[in-house]
C-alpha cells in the first residue's frame, strides 16, 4: 500500500487537493510500516552488549521493514533540483556536517552521564552498517523528504520570506523528531532537540538528504564506539 501511494504521489499528475490527501495517507502509512511489529515476532538479533555482571545492556535487531521503508522513500521521493531552493555556501554546509557530530556527542556525554566505554572493532562494524541502513536512512528520509521538504514547498507558495520558508519547517520537524523518540525526559529532551535541530539544519543548508543521514550516522557511531550505549 505504501509503495502504491508513494508512487502515485511521485509520478501521477494531480490537483493540489489530491496531492495533499495522498501525502496525508503516506505519512502514517510510512510511520506504521517502519515501526509496527506483529505480536510474538522478533527481527534477527545482530548484536548484544552485556555488562561485567553478564546482564544485557543493549540489543540491536535488524529492523528490515524500517530499512525498506527508508530505501523506498529515498527512491520515490528524491526531489528534482530547483534553483529557487535555498542552499548555503558549500563551506558552511560542510562546517555543519563536520562540527555537528562533535557538538552533539560533546553535549550529550556530560548531560547524560555517558562513560568511556570503547567497543570492539567487530561490534563497531556491525553497528555501523545497521545504523546507517536500518536507522539513519529511514529516519532522515521520513523527516526530510516526507515532512520537512513538503512544508518548505507549501510555505514557498504562501510567503516570499525566505527565513520563514526555511525556519518554520526546521523547528516543526525538530519537535517531531523529539516526540517520535518516546520515553525521553530531563536532559535527554534537550540533547535530542539539539540533535534533531542540527540534522534538520544540515538539510536546510544543503537540500541534500545525504547530509543529515551522514550527521545522524556519525553521531550514533561516535556514541556507540566510544561511550556507554545507549546510556549510562
Amino acid at each position: 500500500m505504501l509503495l502504491l501511494v508513494a508512487a502515485v504521489y511521485r509520478y501521477r499528475p494531480m490537483p493540489v487537493w489530491q496531492r495533499v490527501l495522498c501525502w496525508l495517507a503516506m505519512v502514517p502509512l510510512a510511520f506504521w510500516a517502519a515501526t509496527h511489529r506483529p505480536e510474538d515476532f522478533s527481527y534477527p538479533l545482530l548484536l548484544q552488549l552485556t555488562n561485567t555482571d553478564g546482564a544485557v545492556t543493549f540489543s540491536l535487531y535488524a529492523n528490515l521493514a524500517k530499512g525498506l521503508v527508508g530505501i523506498l522513500l529515498l527512491a520515490l521521493l528524491w526531489p528534482a533540483r530547483r534553483e529557487v531552493d535555498f542552499r548555503a555556501p558549500v563551506s558552511l554546509r560542510w562546517l555543519v556536517l563536520l562540527a555537528s557530530p562533535l557538538l552533539i556527542v560533546g553535549v550529550a556525554a556530560p548531560l547524560l552521564g555517558l562513560q568511556w566505554q570503547p567497543k570492539l572493532i567487530e561490534q563497531i562494524a556491525i553497528f555501523a552498517w545497521a545504523n546507517l541502513l536500518l536507522t539513519c536512512v529511514a529516519e532522515e528520509a521520513f523527516l526530510r523528504l516526507l515532512l520537512q521538504l513538503p512544508m518548505i514547498r507549501v510555505l514557498q507558495a504562501w510567503t516570499q520570506h525566505r527565513w520563514l520558508q526555511e525556519a518554520l519547517p526546521l523547528l516543526l520537524v525538530t519537535v517531531i523528531f523529539v516526540l517520535i523518540h518516546s520515553g525521553l525526559s530531563g536532559a535527554a529532551i534537550w540533547v535530542y532537540g539539539l540533535a534533531g535541530f542540527l540534522y534538520g539544519l544540515s538539510y536546510t543548508l544543503s537540500k541534500n538528504v545525504f547530509f543529515p543521514i551522514a550527521v545522524h550516522c556519525a553521531v550514533n557511531l561516535l556514541h556507540f564506539s566510544l561511550l556507554s550505549y545507549p546510556g549510562n
